[in-house]
């Protein structure tokens, strides 16, 4: 064999063969020359390299956890990684900083912790105990070995017990906790008063005024960047009418699904509990038999329950559980339920919950329907179950035809009998109507579908729904001409130049009143405001949140004189306030339980608190690197 290559290896051929052979050769060997590195570092923390194909797998694997987290709800376009790498790098540059802070104070964890660790974990166990082989197959998985697994673990160990011992070295003492219930319960008295912008809107802003404030403020005035969708949607719903139906078709299907078409026999129960354990069971079962027998010779069953029976959710109501079916009760209840004649009493019956003393008074369900008196329902579960299987057909075919014939949906549409239908304008964050998925807007801005103009991939809404899209029109976001928004805009720029006065005339009544000069009782009466009273804490919702902030802000009254403070409310108005009275919040009357309470969240902030602290020092000292191209 090797002669005859020999002889037949001539020519051009022998070349052609040589230089495929070559190229690959070459490349490694000017890779290596150069030095370029297959997995370059992105970042460098205090030497410490933070590599491409590390930062990768951490971006990949935060954005299959929120796909999973988010579910329907999760929108790529926010979970890109250009998004994603910078903000992830640097919680990877913490990690080390933390990493390499628990080396330097010799903290470790041993092989035996890292081993019970693994052995307690639920996924890798087999009817409650540890099992080996799940282990090898989890890991396997992973794409690790079992010495990488452990040492994942054993670094996410060594990461809470650092974290754990930091956080949880905070101390809140007792005047702490009292000072916090101080500020945070405190109420002020106050009496405030409102300046409505509306009554300085006395003349008409001018085009110019008008134009100055669109230029100000065009972010109002953005129409976001949007598309005109076709598309087609397969439904199993919109089938069910091509169903072909007979009679001898529908007669083999009832034949064949005749449970589902006899009604759930339900049992009407009353029931008294007799609870037991194997300590009192005998005293408990001779018990639950002396009660039975006063049944039986007419003892009222609802007032003997009310008395004796054990079950608080139906102790009250005479034992009364109800209409009951089967699959709801524990097994040996069920079975004495339903072997049970109307107003006939059985028990004791012994569950694991102790004994009980049924009686069962009415019975309802469960009658044999003929094929005449169920029809219309037979042949209505027909046509779903049939309709069903033609979607999952028609399911594939749309597939096959989307990907086939990328630059349109009509093929697509001729084929399946299906109806190309158009959006109006849509935004990311607004579907078209009956596409309310976070599914469709992802498709419809998607690199393959808005750039390279194909169809999406088939989409599904629900178990038997689904559609394929594309985008007929794109707008990048703009702002809309200013004759296009004049009115609109004129109407905002007087509502501001209002704002701004009845900021002014506030701010020059209160400059007065913080010099004694008027009475807030006064001005108001004299402008015609309403003077309104209350008393307010950090939480309340009666005045606008802007006002409670700023009341809150007023320094400690001097002397019982009161305190004064304004703000521009969301409306544009001005917000008025006199300070009258400040009453602190008291510890005294919190209970125990809630001063512990308190306490746990107090000393979880300081302990987070001090981890940041931490973090930042870490930071401060440390030679850090970024070498991530953006």
């Amino acid at each position: 064999m090797l002669q005859a290559i020999r002889e037949k290896a001539q020519g051009w051929i022998a070349w052609a063969i040589v230089i495929l052979i070559s190229i690959p050769f070459a490349l490694f060997g000017i890779q290596q020359y150069l030095g370029v590195d297959a997995n370059p570092p992105v970042a460098k923390v205090n030497g410490d390299k933070i590599t491409q194909q590390q930062l990768e797998r951490r971006v990949r694997d935060f954005r299959e956890n929120m796909r999973r987290v988010l579910g329907k709800a999760f929108v790529a376009d926010l979970f890109t990684d250009a998004a994603l790498k910078p903000k992830v790098l640097q919680r990877m540059i913490d990690e080390t900083l933390l990493k390499q802070a628990a080396e330097d104070w010799n903290m470790r964890i041993s092989d035996a912790q890292v081993a019970a660790y693994i052995r307690s974990l639920p996924s890798l166990q087999n009817n409650g105990r540890f099992d080996p082989g799940l282990y090898e197959a989890t890991v396997r998985n992973q794409g690790l070995t079992k010495a990488g697994f452990e040492a994942l673990v054993r670094s996410d160990m060594l990461s809470q017990q650092q974290r754990g011992g930091i956080t949880g070295s905070a101390l809140v003492t007792a005047t702490e906790l009292a000072e916090k219930v101080r500020l945070d319960e405190q109420k002020r008295a106050i009496a405030y008063l409102r300046i409505p912008a509306k009554q300085f809107e006395t003349e008409t802003v001018s085009e110019d005024e008008a134009r100055a404030y669109y230029q100000s403020h065009q972010n109002q005035y953005k129409v976001p960047e949007r598309v005109k969708l076709a598309y087609v949607r397969l439904a199993a719903r919109d089938l069910a009418g091509q169903v072909e139906v007979s009679e001898d078709k529908l007669r083999e299907y009832f034949d064949t699904h005749r449970d589902e078409f006899v009604a759930t026999q339900e049992r009407k129960v009353q029931h008294i509990l007799i609870e037991a354990n194997d300590k009192n069971d005998a005293e408990k079962k001779a018990l639950a038999e002396k009660l039975l027998k006063q049944l039986r010779e007419g003892a009222d069953f609802a007032e003997l329950a009310k008395k004796y029976s054990d079950d608080p959710g139906s102790a009250e109501d005479g034992g009364d559980l109800g209409w009951v079916n089967r699959g709801v009760m524990v097994k040996p209840f069920e079975d004495a339920v339903f072997a049970a004649k109307p107003g006939e009493l059985v028990g004791p019956v012994k569950t694991q919950y102790g004994y009980h003393i049924i009686l069962v008074s009415k019975v309802r369900g469960g009658e044999e329907q003929k094929f005449e008196q169920v029809r219309a329902k037979v042949e209505k579960r027909y046509r779903q179950e049939q309709a069903e299987e033609l979607y999952y057909d028609n399911a594939e075919r749309l597939a096959d035809l989307a990907y086939e014939t990328p630059d349109s949906l009509v093929p697509v549409a001729e084929a399946l009998g299906l109806e190309v239908q158009h959006s109006d304008w849509v935004s990311r964050g607004h579907p078209p109507a009956g596409l309310n998925s976070p599914k469709v807007m992802n498709a419809a801005f998607s690199e393959d579908v808005l750039a390279q103009g194909n169809n999406s991939d088939v989409i599904e809404l629900g178990p038997t729904e689904s559609l394929v899209l594309r985008v007929e029109e794109h707008q990048e976001e703009t702002v809309k001409p200013f004759e296009q928004v004049k009115a609109e805009v004129m109407r905002a720029a007087a509502r501001a130049r209002a704002s701004e006065r009845a900021r002014a005339e506030g701010e020059k009544l209160l400059a007065a009143l913080r010099k004694g000069g008027t009475d807030l009782k006064q001005a108001a009466g004299e402008k015609g405001w309403t003077l309104e009273q209350a008393e307010v804490t950090h939480r309340s919702a009666e005045v606008p949140a802007e006002l409670v902030q700023a009341v809150f802000a007023v320094p400690a009254l001097k002397q019982g004189q009161p305190g004064y403070t304004g703000v521009v409310s969301a409306e544009g108005d001005y917000l008025l306030a006199r300070v009258d009275k400040v009453t602190d919040g008291d510890i005294s009357g919190y209970k125990p339980e809630q001063r512990k309470a308190l306490q746990a969240s107090m000393q979880r902030q300081l302990g987070n608190a001090e981890f940041r602290g931490l973090l930042q020092a870490l930071r401060a000292r440390a030679d850090i690197e970024v070498l991530l191209k953006k």
